[in-house]
């Protein structure tokens, strides 16, 4: 009997280990982050949430005198990890030299090759601290959000637009903010990304969020700013283009506007790696009902001219007027050297 009753012992914690393994590993899978929302709708369609991704970071960055890190996540890729922290590529692929971007394991350790600027409080991974906090302070905080303007798609999803204004903080990279849906004690939340890399001083841009399906019902929305980095007045990365000969024309319900027009690199500027259009349109009482972004096919070199098209389809009431933005970016000298 004693003997039975040690191996009926031994089974049950045999059991147990296999129970909680099994357990540890349906975590892993449930928690595992995966892409919703892209930082941008592209110029081929109406925005989708099944054709969109965005990736999900696993730290809030900070440019810092000591070196920045980020784990990769799953969906994660060399474009949308520079995405986030507003570097090209190349550079992160020249600061990890031993990493092969085209088979990064979730988990990679990657060197980011940020410029130290001051910066709102984020939180950092630092070499010699890794749960360090830094709180940089000094520069404005475009917290003046109002309220995001959201509307319901085929899915049964949720589109919310929250516009942000650089006019009081100069010229900001990677702005995100998070927008809450609230119904009762009930939220929700997701981050809301710009369409571009670069706020310009003085001008305004859409941040996105994609909510899947089921939406609360009887929700209201809110946003705050959730991260930002400010650009400094001496910073050669990106390029004074601009757009003339912009036409816009609108259908007969005026659901939907095409715009044209040419974006044009001055001669004295350097090449251009990419150049990017962001367009949102809005209705008569302001509210954003649409945003695209137009990508270059390929660079653009100095003093030439590039033609652009694209047509936003409004997701609210009739479109009213459509604002452009420009970004365009720099050739990395030091990448074109080592080719």
């Amino acid at each position: 009997m004693r003997r039975r009753w040690k191996t009926a012992i031994l089974l049950v914690g045999l059991i147990g280990v296999l129970v909680s393994a099994c357990a540890q590993e349906a975590v892993d899978e449930t928690t595992s982050p995966t892409g919703t929302l892209s930082p941008h709708p592209t110029d081929t369609a109406s925005p989708s949430p099944t054709e969109i991704t965005r990736p999900t970071p696993s730290l809030t960055p900070t440019p810092t005198m000591t070196p920045v890190y980020y784990e990769v996540q799953l969906g994660d890729d060399m474009y949308s990890i520079g995405y986030l922290f507003g570097v090209s590529p190349q550079a992160i692929m020249t600061a990890n030299p031993s990493v092969d971007p085209r088979a990064m394991s979730v988990g990679t350790s990657l060197l980011i090759p940020i410029t130290p600027t001051p910066a709102p409080t984020a939180t950092a991974t630092s070499e010699t601290d890794p749960t360090a906090t830094q709180t940089p302070s000094g520069t404005p905080d475009p917290t003046d959000l109002g309220e995001p303007d959201c509307y319901s798609d085929s899915l049964g999803g949720l589109w919310c637009f929250i516009l942000v204004d650089s006019a009081k903080t100069g010229a900001l990279e990677n702005v995100s903010a998070i927008i809450t849906l609230s119904a009762g004690d009930q939220t929700r939340e997701e981050i809301a990304t710009m369409p571009l890399n670069l706020l310009p001083e003085g001008e305004s841009l859409p941040l996105i969020a994609y909510f899947q399906s089921p939406v609360l019902d009887d929700f209201t929305a809110s946003a705050k700013i959730d991260f930002f980095l400010p650009v400094m007045a001496d910073d050669s990365r990106y390029l004074e283009a601009e757009i003339t000969d912009e036409d816009v024309r609108f259908n007969n319900s005026t659901l939907a506007a095409t715009v044209s027009g040419v974006i044009h690199l001055p001669i004295d500027s350097p090449d251009a790696a990419y150049v990017w259009i962001s367009a949102a349109a809005f209705d008569s009482a302001g509210r954003i009902v649409a945003v695209r972004r137009w990508d270059s096919a390929a660079s653009l070199p100095a003093g030439s001219d590039q033609s652009f098209e694209l047509t936003l389809y409004s997701l609210g009431g009739a479109i009213d007027r459509v604002d452009l933005v420009v970004e365009a970016r720099a050739v990395d000298e030091q990448v074109e050297d080592e080719d």
